[in-house]
């Protein structure tokens, strides 16, 4: 059953930049802790802004939520500015999460960037249960939500934790999806979140398997597409699938890799 949706004035529990230019924020939310799942998201009024903005949960706890936010634009950039004690209106929880097939031991999850914000929701939901990996990719090493930012990042006690960057400034160099094959044969399901083009190589890299070894066939990944409404009124964030129009805010963002046809995704 589809949990249902609340519209909220919530207070900021704090508000911190943990790396240049990304914001992790608690709000207190209790209605919403106590009944979201890894994958969903909420919308946010960001001042006098006419659309809402779609944000991952990050964390929750047992009255509040976190956000892990990139400042991409003027909406962002007037959450980034809030204070403790304002209050902010989100609605949620909304969309379809991940979910964990009966008898699945062994999870690999695979992080682009930002793309950390609901894959550390998973561990947190699933780590007590399960044998986890997460690879976490980014450009350089200033970009990776690591430890590091301590006290505010997530406890990936449990979880092995890999790292990679484009530059080689820590971890391996190359991409997160380069590596993504040395993990496979003893994942039972893999989960990702980020940019549209590692979405594609994972794509390809699925058609390739087909003649290989490799298992990348229970693949679920999260979209971040633009959105008017958040929850299924207005089909602007539509997209095509093998199984026919979906809308990425009410059938989604959650969907399995090779349900999507790619070519015609615009991100």
């Amino acid at each position: 059953m589809e949990n249902a949706k609340k519209q909220t004035l919530c207070s900021v529990v704090s508000n911190v930049e943990v790396m240049p230019g990304v914001h992790l924020m608690w709000i207190e939310a209790p209605n919403i802790a106590g009944s979201v799942l890894p994958g969903q998201f909420i919308t946010v009024r960001c001042g006098g802004f006419t659309l809402r903005r779609p944000l991952s949960v990050h964390q929750v706890s047992s009255r509040e939520i976190a956000l892990l936010f990139k400042v991409t634009g003027n909406g962002t950039l007037w959450l980034s500015q809030r204070q403790k004690r304002d209050r902010i209106d989100i609605l949620g929880p909304l969309g379809k999460g991940f979910s964990i097939e009966p008898g699945a031991k062994n999870l690999l999850l695979l992080a682009g960037g930002i793309g950390i914000a609901p894959l550390a929701f998973l561990t947190q939901y699933a780590s007590s249960r399960h044998q986890m990996t997460l690879i976490h990719g980014a450009s350089t090493a200033a970009q990776l939500y690591t430890e590091r930012c301590q006290p505010t990042a997530i406890n990936y006690q449990g979880v092995q934790f890999i790292t990679i960057t484009e530059d080689g400034s820590i971890g391996k160099k190359g991409m997160a999806t380069d590596i993504l094959p040395d993990f496979l044969d003893r994942a039972d399901q893999v989960y990702a979140c980020g940019p549209a083009d590692m979405y594609k190589a994972m794509a390809e890299m699925s058609q390739r398997a087909k003649q290989s070894n490799l298992k990348l066939r229970k693949c679920q990944v999260s979209l971040e597409v633009r959105m008017g409404c958040g929850f299924g009124a207005c089909y602007g964030c539509t997209i095509n699938t093998k199984k026919g129009l979906k809308q990425v805010c009410r059938d989604g963002p959650v969907f399995e890799l090779n349900d999507i046809i790619w070519q015609e995704v615009r991100i």
